[in-house]
């Protein structure tokens, strides 16, 4: 115990306080363009410049300069934020070994939560698959599917009919291919002789799959976000937090069920997470982020909003580049000759055109093969009979119905040809389309949500303040400036164009800034909490003894208990939930 406070004397308080999948290398980078380097904290001062022996005429500069000027550079220091000493009272192993059993308690939790519930089955006119006869199932297709069932609900339902069955029908169009696929390609690895040989049914295999893969991207996710937090707030206490806050987040079914949210939510902060690490190369980080957030495209719609990481990341090393004589001093582009400017403006541009084509190809593949599967009528008669008449009874669109299908003429670069008629025809989507007396439930259920980005927000301005200059800000990596960009495009879409209740499932599996926001007030109002006492009491540490601070703290408590128990109930009864 004695090691660990000597440690935390002499080191920034991030430093070896997580091992493994809790770890981040904090070693300062002394050569190449700058990298967000999140342990720093820009500051102007005296002592700084004499050390780097810098010139009395550069240091006037710095010093009469307001917060939208550009000196020659700028001088990081290290920052004055993060954990005090005896804050650390347990060791690193235990944070790990506590965070991995609290969230795979959590999703043991929901299990047998939606288990109690799913046998009830309310009316609903939702797509419910293909039936299967049940002469095909064995007994222990019977037992998989009665025991997941709380898992296969709403839009669960067309992801396992995809993996089955790939584009069949219009409606799942609107529906991106990654998850699906992920989940026929994993079925096919492990479950490929059970099913030729009968012992299991497709169907069950693919479900499994699904709840498999869930379970272990949400379980990364986690590990990300740890890492996330903790370059961004340099505080382990937050980290923690922010890990015991997404375990048991609003949107909790929704990681567990067959949705996307776990897949999407891992490739979401693996590519920032890249992003903030401070090596390798700044380029190399930025091809890794092109990949996650690729992939995060490929799995959900607004995966296409992630380009804007991208391109704030790639502004901060366009603006800000690292003297090597002295690695903590940020030369400035604006002050740089003409040439150089140049030069890093045109590279800028070309990374931004290489991130949009490159994040939006593989939807752009996708979308132009579907629309010549649907806009054929040769396809038709490659649609099962099965299919076919199911189709028929339910009077869903199948592929090569050129007869109704209204998007065969539509061209498209970014988004898929047949997106904003599937979301228009089918799930009524348009600029205030949602907007009708009996979608007021609707906007109630979101209105925690939209209340946190508008805190959020406010807090951020205030930070943003608080700078020195807007470059120091961009030498902290922008502080919480892109996490509340981010949230604040996607409420303005849920509040005015797409479905308001979904915003609570997108904004804590898209985004960490709900994790960042709330962890920053709750360390904030904590001051004494040492790290021992986020380990107590059990089953939801530290929370149960935060609750009964006061009014807000018992308020948010509430706000997850309740959406985390009574949204896995309904949705695992038919019940709509976010």
């Amino acid at each position: 115990m004695n090691d660990i406070e000597e440690e935390n004397e002499s080191t920034s308080s991030a430093d070896g306080r997580a091992l493994d999948d809790f770890a981040v290398d904090t070693t300062e980078e002394s050569d190449g363009f700058y990298s967000p380097r999140l342990e720093n904290s820009c500051m102007r001062k005296r002592s700084s410049f004499e050390n780097n022996d810098i010139g009395k005429e550069e240091l006037r500069d710095d010093l009469t300069s307001s917060y939208f000027s550009f000196p020659p550079f700028i001088i990081c220091e290290k920052s004055e934020e993060g954990d005090n000493a005896d804050f650390f009272d347990t060791s690193p192993a235990q944070i790990k070994d506590f965070l991995f059993a609290q969230v795979l308690g959590i999703r043991i939790f929901i299990f047998f939560l939606q288990l109690l519930f799913n046998s009830w089955d309310f009316s609903t006119d939702a797509f419910k698959g293909v039936p299967v006869d049940s002469g095909e199932l064995t007994r222990l297709d019977h037992f998989i599917q009665r025991v997941f069932a709380g898992f296969k609900r709403w839009d669960a339902v067309h992801m396992l009919h995809i993996a089955q069955h790939e584009y069949v029908f219009e409606s799942s169009l609107a529906f991106f291919p990654f998850y699906p696929m992920t989940i026929r390609i994993l079925s096919m690895a492990w479950a490929a002789p059970f099913v030729h040989f009968g012992f299991i049914h497709v169907s069950s295999a693919l479900l499994i799959s699904a709840v498999a893969i869930n379970l272990g991207c949400f379980l990364i996710a986690a590990a990300l976000l740890y890492r996330i937090v903790l370059r961004v707030s340099r505080s382990v206490k937050q980290a923690v937090i922010a890990v015991l806050l997404f375990s048991a987040n609003p949107a909790s079914i929704f990681f567990s069920a067959a949705y996307s949210e776990s897949l999407y939510c891992m490739l979401t902060f693996a590519g920032i997470c890249v992003l903030l690490e401070s090596r390798p190369s700044f380029f190399i980080r930025y091809l890794g982020s092109l990949l996650c957030f690729g992939l995060s495209y490929a799995t959900r719609s607004n995966g296409l909003i992630n380009i804007g990481y991208v391109g704030f990341f790639c502004l901060i090393d366009f603006a800000l580049n690292v003297d090597p004589d002295h690695p903590r001093r940020r030369y400035v582009i604006f002050r740089r000759p003409v040439s150089v400017i140049i030069s890093r403006a045109m590279a800028f541009i070309m990374r931004m055109i290489l991130a949009v084509l490159s994040i939006a190809l593989p939807i752009f593949v996708h979308g132009r093969r579907q629309q010549i599967a649907f806009c054929s009528q040769a396809s038709a008669s490659s649609v099962p009979s099965t299919l076919q008449r199911f189709a028929t009874e339910h009077q869903l669109v199948t592929v090569g119905r050129t007869d109704v299908i209204d998007w065969c003429n539509v061209t498209s670069s970014i988004f898929p040809p047949f997106y904003a008629s599937i979301q228009s025809k089918y799930w009524h989507v348009s600029l205030f389309g949602y907007w009708q007396l009996r979608k007021i439930p609707c906007f109630l259920m979101a209105a925690p949500a939209f209340y946190l980005v508008v805190f959020g927000a406010r807090q951020t301005w205030q930070r943003v303040k608080a700078k020195k200059s807007i470059l120091h800000l961009l030498a902290e990596g922008g502080d919480h400036v892109p996490y509340t960009l981010h949230a604040m495009f996607m409420a303005l879409g849920a509040l005015f164009v797409y479905n308001a209740e979904v915003l609570t499932r997108m904004l804590f599996s898209s985004s960490p800034f709900p994790y960042l926001v709330l962890t920053r007030w709750i360390s904030d109002i904590t001051p004494q909490v040492r790290l021992s006492d986020l380990f107590v009491p059990q089953p939801l540490p530290f929370l149960t003894y935060f609750c009964r601070r006061g009014l807000p703290e018992f308020l948010l408590y509430l706000y997850l208990m309740v959406y985390l128990v009574f949204g896995t109930t309904m949705h695992a009864m038919w019940l709509p939930f976010t």
